[in-house]
């Protein structure tokens, strides 16, 4: 009798292949590391920050004229912006969801270092609703430390209050997606 079960359960094993699943795992692990290693250095380098080289960044990765460059394009200040004109081929109007993440990220960072408070709490709280259209998983590392800025500029001003509902549901829905990543953040949040 007990063979009988082993044998149902070798055959159940063998009609649902691995190898189908693999390549996505290994894409989307593969993704991950590159996007921790971006977030590595841009910690490393977030002192470095300067105006000049977040406008030749903004005009090379998002579609100039687009709704997200002018909104963070504003964020810099006006005698250091760079009119950047790239005579590369045209890319599509949609860009990356990550790269748009990744963008808002590093003008938060810009903004709360250069102490410009208000201006990093308006740029935080667009770029969370702009994250919440999102349902990517590998927007997860770059929410985190999004989130991680979101609360930091609203302790700055002295807001926190007016988000810590707003933390709690991203951290149960970060909690019911099993992302460690958000929780960790959020745990340190409030």
């Amino acid at each position: 009798m007990t063979q009988d079960v082993e044998m149902n359960n070798q055959q159940h094993a063998l009609s649902y292949p691995l190898s189908s699943t693999a390549p996505s795992v290994r894409a989307y692990a593969r993704e991950l590391r590159r996007i921790v290693r971006a977030i590595r250095w841009t910690i490393q380098l977030r002192r470095k920050l300067k105006a000049s080289v977040l406008s030749a960044f903004l005009n090379y990765v998002l579609v100039p004229g687009s709704e997200l460059h002018s909104r963070l394009y504003s964020y810099l200040p006006e005698a250091r912006r760079l009119l950047f004109r790239d005579d590369r081929c045209d890319i599509s109007a949609n860009s990356l969801p990550e790269l748009e993440i990744y963008c808002c990220l590093l003008i938060l960072i810009f903004l709360i270092h250069q102490k410009r408070y208000s201006e990093a709490k308006a740029c935080s709280s667009a770029s969370i609703a702009r994250l919440k259209n999102l349902n990517r998983r590998t927007v997860d590392v770059l929410a985190s430390r999004l989130y991680f800025y979101y609360s930091l500029s609203y302790e700055l001003t002295g807001d926190l209050a007016e988000i810590r509902g707003n933390l709690l549901a991203l951290h149960r829905t970060a909690t019911l997606h099993l992302t460690s990543w958000d929780r960790k953040h959020f745990s340190i949040c409030y």
